[in-house]
């Protein structure tokens, strides 16, 4: 093959991959500015979801509700003290920012929440409602919210604040108590009674084998108790959360062998209907479900009728001591153990040990005089100063072939209940709220 040939191919042969590359590299290209020109298309198309003027502006949501000013409450308080007494309004009206309220305990005193823990302020936008595929619009709202710590529980205001308008709404009860006026204070005032109703609907629930919540909780915690490995448990108690308009969380706490328990339930105020969330609370409403059906036993004093609708003295039979009033403290003190329905029901529960013939066993030991109620004034240092007013309420039982008593230190003026021994505290505690 001579030389001319060789040069011939060779040129050939570069031409060929040039001409391979340059369709190779066309193709590329065209394929690359097409995928580019899509891409900057779906871009135009979202162009509305990244240009959210109100998005990431957290920060400004929570310095117009720390800022945003109310009525102050004193101001409230004595203006509607004064239209009770019939009086002119002659206090100065003031307004105060919820920052200055905040930090001057507020909150904390007016729930009597010392033994909550206050964290830290955050936010959250809210999304706009919108079909799949349809264009959104900026959404100027968000949630506020200003955390509470109860043990294991986060708890506290909600406000929805504007950031166009700078209109400031509670979302829940512990919101709407900073901002009381005298159209609402009477609807505010209401509501913070609610979380006690909230806890004895719940713990009123009856199953159909007879027991009702309150109940079940009681014995499936003292049953804990007979091995030494729970000799440290305790029971915490219930933290209702208002949520909104007629929703709460309600949140029951444990401490089982070092570790916080919580069993979540969802309470609607209108439809009284109760769900349990999470795989703790769907337990115990199973154990209550799953128990055999038992008569439960009655604890109260044969010579007391429970009517909440009778006047207290009334509630006693003729010739009771109850119906004088020289014995007011301790007979006060003592109706108010007795109007804790949930908690004497729970009582009366555990008294039953599961047993059918459990009415029988207790009749004979009221009878026997090992099952009755105590009264006394209380002394020593549940009562240092000696005040009459300081009343020790116990029920003593016979059960198991042991000797129990609960024992509860009562104030008959201002009408608080305080347990004295783990028993009582688990009984009430299962059915009273903390918040």
């Amino acid at each position: 093959m001579s030389r001319n040939v060789i040069i011939i191919i060779l040129i050939a042969s570069v031409l060929v991959v040039l001409g391979l590359g340059g369709a190779l590299g066309y193709i590329i290209y065209s394929r690359s500015h097409s995928n580019v020109a899509q891409n900057m298309e779906q871009i135009k198309s979202r162009k509305y979801l990244i240009q959210d003027k109100f998005a990431g502006r957290e920060a400004e949501a929570i310095e117009i509700v720390k800022k945003f000013q109310v009525l102050d409450p004193k101001y409230m308080d004595a203006v509607i003290e004064h239209k009770k007494n019939g009086a002119e309004i002659n206090v100065r009206k003031k307004r105060v920012t919820i920052e200055s309220l905040v930090n001057k305990q507020f909150l904390e005193k007016r729930f009597n929440m010392n033994f909550l823990k206050r964290g830290e302020w955050r936010a959250l936008q809210l999304d706009t409602d919108t079909e799949v595929g349809a264009e959104q619009t900026p959404d100027p709202q968000y949630e506020v919210y200003l955390d509470y710590q109860d043990e294991a529980v986060t708890v506290g205001p909600v406000w929805i604040v504007d950031l166009e308008t700078k209109i400031v709404v509670p979302r829940n009860a512990m919101a709407s108590i900073f901002d009381r006026n005298l159209l609402n204070y009477a609807t505010v005032e209401e509501n913070l009674k609610r979380p006690e109703s909230v806890v004895h609907a719940i713990t009123a629930h009856k199953f159909d084998v007879g027991i009702d919540l309150g109940g079940v909780f009681l014995l499936h915690f003292l049953k804990l108790t007979n091995d030494p490995k729970h000799s440290n448990d305790e029971i915490i108690g219930w933290t209702v959360m208002h949520e909104f308009e007629d929703d709460y969380s309600a949140y029951f706490q444990w401490k089982e062998l070092g570790e916080n328990k919580v069993a979540k339930f969802r309470f609607n105020w209108a439809s009284k209907s109760l769900e349990p969330k999470g795989l703790l609370a769907i337990d115990l409403m199973a154990a209550g479900e799953n128990m055999e059906k038992v008569e439960p036993v009655d604890i109260y004093p044969r010579e007391y009728t429970n009517n909440l609708g009778i006047p207290r003295t009334e509630r006693w039979t003729r010739g009771h001591a109850c119906r004088s009033k020289d014995y007011r403290d301790i007979c006060t003190a003592f109706v108010k153990v007795l109007e804790q329905t949930e908690f004497i029901n729970a009582m009366a529960w555990l008294l039953t040990n599961g047993e059918p013939n459990a009415n029988r066993r207790v009749e004979q030991c009221k009878n026997d005089r090992k099952c009755s109620w105590v009264t006394k004034i209380a002394t020593g240092a549940n009562n240092p100063k000696n005040k009459p007013s300081l009343v020790e309420i116990g029920y003593k039982y016979e059960l198991n072939n042991r000797d129990n008593f609960v024992r509860f230190l009562v104030d008959s003026e201002k009408e608080t209940i305080t347990p004295l021994d783990k028993i009582s505290q688990w009984a009430y505690y299962s059915v009273t709220p903390r918040t």
